[in-house]
Order: C-alpha cells, then sequence, then structure tokens
C-alpha cells in the first residue's frame, strides 16, 4: 500500500503528463523478462515453430509473496513491431488479472492497492523504457517533492481512486482552482501510445498455453 512516506523517500512521484508514478513498477524489471524471453525465442522441446513466454507479477507482505502468472505459445521468427505488440498485451493481461486479486476481498482488507490510480500508467511507463528505451523521465516532467505532498494533502491517498484503464489520472494544482478542484483521466502522450495491443488472437501467431493463475509463496 503506498503512503504519503513513499513521496518523501522518492519511490513516488507527481508528473505534469501522467500525474502518479510509482518507480519501483517504472523500472520494467518485469517487462524487461518478458521482452528477453520474447527477443531470445529460446527453443522448446516438442515445439518445432515456437516457443514459449511466461509472464508474472507479484506483490509481496508480510513474507508471503503472491501474484499471478500466465504462459504463450508464440510463433518463432514475428517481426520486432509484431512483438512489442504482442508483449503489450501480454503485460496489460496480467496487469488487470494481478489488480484485480488485490481488490478481491482477502487482500482489500488490509491494502488499498487494487487498481490505484498509479499503476496500470507507472507499468506501462516501465514498459516503454524497456521495448523503446528513451528519457521518457523529462517527458513526464516530474514536480517537485513540495508539489507532490500538497496534492497528496488535498486529494489523499492516491488508492482513493481507481484506474482500470491505460490512461492517467490527473489532479489539477488545488490552489489555482480553490474549492473547485478534481481528480480526472486523460488520454495517454504519444510517446507512451505508439505500441497497439495485439488483437489477431484468432491466427496461428500467439495462443495462450497456461490460463492466467494465482499463486502465494511463504518467504522465509
Amino acid at each position: 500500500m503506498t503512503k504519503r512516506l513513499d513521496i518523501e523517500k522518492g519511490r513516488l512521484i507527481y508528473t505534469t503528463d501522467l500525474g502518479w508514478i510509482d518507480i519501483g513498477h517504472a523500472q520494467g524489471d518485469d517487462a524487461r523478462a518478458l521482452w528477453g524471453q520474447l527477443i531470445d525465442e529460446t527453443p522448446t522441446p516438442l515445439m518445432k515453430n515456437y516457443f514459449l513466454v511466461n509472464y508474472s507479477q507479484s506483490m509481496s507482505k508480510l513474507r508471503i509473496r503472491s501474484g499471478i502468472q500466465k504462459q504463450w505459445k508464440v510463433k518463432k521468427g514475428l517481426s520486432i513491431e509484431t512483438k512489442r505488440s504482442i508483449a503489450l498485451s501480454m503485460m496489460f493481461n496480467v496487469s488487470l488479472e494481478f489488480e484485480g486479486l488485490q481488490s478481491n476481498a482477502l487482500f482489500s482488507r488490509f491494502i488499498d492497492s487494487g487498481f490505484s490510480c498509479e499503476d496500470l500508467v507507472s507499468n506501462l511507463l516501465g514498459f516503454y523504457s524497456v521495448v523503446l528505451p528513451r528519457d521518457y523521465m523529462s517527458l513526464i516532467k516530474p514536480k517537485p517533492l513540495e508539489y507532490a505532498l500538497k496534492i497528496w494533502d488535498y486529494y489523499g491517498p492516491v488508492g482513493k481512486y481507481k484506474n482500470h484503464e491505460m490512461k492517467a489520472y490527473i489532479f489539477p494544482d488545488p490552489e489555482m482552482f480553490p474549492n473547485n478542484a478534481y481528480p480526472y483521466k486523460k488520454n495517454l502522450p504519444l510517446y507512451l501510445s505508439s505500441i497497439k495491443l495485439f488483437s489477431s488472437y484468432e491466427n496461428d501467431i500467439v495462443m495462450t498455453y497456461n490460463n492466467a493463475k494465482a499463486f502465494l509463496d511463504l518467504k522465509l
């Protein structure tokens, strides 16, 4: 669960273009593992023209790690553009499953993280930093620490605001709109919307090999 202290420690920032961003999610570690599999095309026994891709998202609390994992069969030799589209679709699909897991009754009693307004867009920022590297931090225009704290103190914790879409959740400066400042969603900038979700699942390019499964591990 994201707290005000995360702003002071630099783990949560407020930006002009994308609103709140979770720096941990925006690192793109899980996207990097996913993209590496699509690029490497590691051979799979008994699958001459295909390779397997595994992807998961998880969280840890009180030494318990839980998450969602899924597996696909992908055709070899696809273009980079097609692989980017497939990777985005995989990431978004598992993200929705994972945020849904955090929103169920078991977790929502203790955390407000499910579909928190910064989650999906932070994942997307991390994804783009891996598959189309550039200086995204300058593009999203981070605001000063004092400004981020002001936004938090006025609007409240980020977990109060739920976002199920790949859109930015913007919180206007309350000093510019006294007594009339309300958060709103806006479409993503071009630099985070150039890759389109893969939609050609009716052919033999990519197929679900194992449906999304929830897992629970005890960390010793």
